[in-house]
């Protein structure tokens, strides 16, 4: 790869933090090293050191999109800082080329005292356009972020989706070679964020490379050429997209498992109704699931029903389970949207009815979820929500007339 189809590249970079424990340790750190010195000591250290990002290398394409996966505190929102120049690495170095538009946090770049038309006239102007470019522009502009009289009012009485709303916005319009996004879009609803990524989606084919920040595997198995996968500070995996969010979907449901079954469980074939106080308001929520049964013979049909509420429809969406067994293993997954089926109507009850089941015996998990029509968005995601039972079968002297992973219809001829 040339330089010059470079668009980002990033070489070795770290970034640590220095922690105190209380702000007299920070006095010490600043006066008594040199002291100690002078004295011919070695000078003793008064902080923790924390790396947010250690030795992290890659390049990005010009016209290449590239999500960053990861938990909470991986690092992901330090290094788009330090691409876009709002952190010094601590070593390493940052090369980019052309301009750079960014939503990192939210409001980030926004001086809350002015209008949002005052905003998006400063913004445009940090990012290199001249008065005229933003005239031409600020109707554009504004019927994207479409927050009505609310362009004339303080930015520091918008909601967070306003914000981002305008933002995105701006960051869009200015024509930028390179769009880094942290999780910014999340704050939006889901009408603004399928309108945010058809927006993405034109300006990635029109050439600009973009960077950007997601903990939706499936936005990036649908969005993005490749993925990298940070965990605590380092790059677990870079490359192709599909591979990098398998690894990365695995390593988290493997947690979450060990988390569910640290917890005391419900009984398998129980209505199971979410606390819907403590979370937020989703377009649709799983409030229940549940099988006819907890224990199944081999080739008996399985009845699995799922309770839903919907706050809005959308135009479409989808529901998958997908099936583990005890070590962890995906046994199978079954999705309305894998089989050409697009929901459309407020379905407050589905049924998934598998007919003459071939599982193995065993115990078997389910993770059940509800997305959009393109399964880039959860509307609603529960983890090991219900398990039950496959009964062993034996022959007439005792065998196990199934063992390992699968049953399957035969015959001896």
């Amino acid at each position: 790869m040339s330089f010059n189809d470079v668009a980002i590249s990033v070489q070795g970079i770290h970034k640590r933090y220095e922690i105190y424990a209380n702000p007299r340790d920070r006095l010490k750190q600043f006066l008594l090293p040199r002291l100690q010195r002078s004295a011919g000591r070695m000078p003793q250290q008064y902080f923790r050191e924390f790396w947010a990002v250690k030795d992290v290398s890659f390049q990005i394409k010009k016209g290449e999109t590239v999500g960053i996966i990861g938990r909470n505190g991986s690092g992901k929102s330090t290094l788009l800082q330090m691409i876009c120049g709002t952190l010094t690495p601590t070593s390493g170095t940052v090369e980019t080329r052309g301009r750079i538009a960014a939503l990192l946090e939210l409001g980030s770049g926004f001086n809350p005292e002015f209008s949002g038309r005052e905003n998006v006239y400063l913004n445009a102007a940090v990012l290199g356009l001249s008065k005229q470019d933003i005239d031409k522009r600020f109707d554009a502009i504004a019927a994207f972020a479409d927050i009505g009289p609310f362009i004339d009012q303080p930015v520091k009485a918008y909601s967070s989706g306003m914000l981002a709303r305008l933002a995105f916005a701006v960051a869009v319009e200015v024509d930028p070679d390179v769009l880094v996004i942290d999780e910014a879009l999340s704050v939006g609803d889901m009408a603004f964020q399928e309108k945010s990524f058809t927006r993405m989606k034109r300006i990635r084919d029109a050439g600009t490379s973009i960077l950007f920040v997601s903990h939706s595997p499936s936005a990036v198995r649908n969005f993005c050429d490749r993925a990298i996968w940070l965990d605590k500070g380092h790059m677990r995996a870079i490359g192709e997209r599909l591979s990098v969010c398998d690894q990365y979907q695995h390593a988290m449901e493997d947690c979450i498992r060990q988390e569910s079954r640290s917890q005391v469980g419900v009984p398998a074939n129980a209505l199971t109704v979410r606390d819907i106080s403590v979370d937020a308001d989703p377009t649709i929520r799983v409030v229940a699931i549940r099988s006819d049964k907890k224990v199944y013979q081999m080739g008996e049909d399985i009845k699995i029903e799922v309770g839903l509420q919907f706050k809005e429809l959308p135009l479409a969406y989808g529901v998958g389970m997908i099936f583990y067994d005890l070590k962890g293993n995906i046994v199978t997954i079954l999705n309305t949207l894998r089989d050409d089926i697009y929901l459309t109507a407020q379905n407050e009850t589905l049924t998934l009815l598998i007919r003459d089941n071939h599982f193995a015996p065993g115990e078997y998990d389910i993770t059940l979820s509800v997305s959009d029509e393109h399964a880039m968005f959860s509307y609603d995601k529960r983890e090991s929500c219900l398990r039950f039972h496959v009964e062993m079968e034996r022959s007439s002297r005792g065998l196990a007339r199934v063992e390992g992973l699968l049953r399957c219809e035969h015959e001896w001829i």
